[in-house]
């Protein structure tokens, strides 16, 4: 199957790749049907895209949902953009996703219904954009386009090299899948790494204040060869001493002497349900 013309697209309309958005475009067609076939049949009533590219994904994402939102922070693509997207059930919302309430766009474009996430997330910006819709409850699927390293250490094992804060916070919240990989040259421009396709389902955690628990799991990680309990950084968060830190652990059958990037994410949850019931 022959690669979109990116390029000669964009030559068309007196426009070329920002480097400064992070901007690398898909060429493949194997590869965006691949991305659009993986959000059904979550997106069937709604979508909101996280960057528009040069509105191949979008086409595809239209043909199957009644409802498409995209968020694209690029002014310069409109003429393109609303040339190539042309579906009536389709809206642009030409902003910063970083500055997007998901609950107000939940409630002004899908009636407050959940709704499903589809983007090739920009790498530079990529952490930010996963910690906020883990902080929000407002979607039923995401999936996303990241850094093939990205994917592996957000579904890495405890105890791992890579093994960090998120990658709790995403395994907490949800179930992670890496669906395929994606070589560079499926790019316009090729970037210089492999990307992979990440579906995340939501799950039910049983934390209520999210916030909360994302503070108590990245201060564990602030210093990953202290031990949890003598953490000023987890007292802090947990406005608790060492004794009552020890005391938690034991209550969670858990060595006084552990290292919180030892924990498991059903082991943060249940630290953090422990000392929300029992010290806070």
């Amino acid at each position: 199957m022959n690669h979109i013309d990116v390029l000669g697209l964009l030559r068309q309309y007196g426009l070329h790749t920002n480097k400064n958005l992070g901007q690398n475009f898909l060429k493949d067609p194997s590869v965006l049907e691949g991305i659009a076939k993986a959000a059904l049949p979550f997106g069937e009533n709604g979508i909101l895209e996280i960057g528009a590219g040069i509105g191949s994904l979008t086409t595809l994402l239209c043909q199957r949902a009644k409802k498409v939102v995209t968020v694209e922070i690029d002014r310069s693509l409109q003429p393109l953009l609303e040339a190539q997207v042309p579906f009536p059930h389709h809206s642009f919302l030409w902003k910063d996703i970083l500055e997007c309430d998901y609950s107000a766009l939940s409630g002004e474009y899908f009636s407050k219904e959940p709704f499903t996430i589809v983007g090739n997330l920009p790498y530079y910006i990529t952490t930010e954009i996963l910690s906020a819709l883990l902080m929000s409850g407002q979607w039923n699927c995401a999936v996303l386009m990241v850094q093939k390293e990205v994917a592996e250490r957000l579904l890495c094992p405890p105890g791992s090299k890579e093994y960090r804060a998120l990658s709790v916070l995403t395994q907490a919240f949800c179930k992670g899948e890496l669906l395929f990989e994606v070589p560079p040259h499926c790019f316009q421009p090729a970037p210089h790494v492999w990307s992979g396709v990440l579906r995340l389902t939501p799950k039910d955690s049983g934390i209520e204040d999210r916030e909360g628990f994302a503070r108590f799991v990245k201060s564990a990680f602030l210093a990953r060869r202290k031990m949890f309990a003598a953490s000023p950084a987890v007292q802090q968060a947990l406005k608790m001493n060492k004794e009552q830190l020890s005391a938690l652990l034991r209550s969670a059958d858990l060595p006084e002497n552990a290292r919180g990037e030892t924990f498991s994410p059903e082991q943060f949850i249940n630290l953090y349900k422990l000392a929300q019931k029992n010290f806070l």
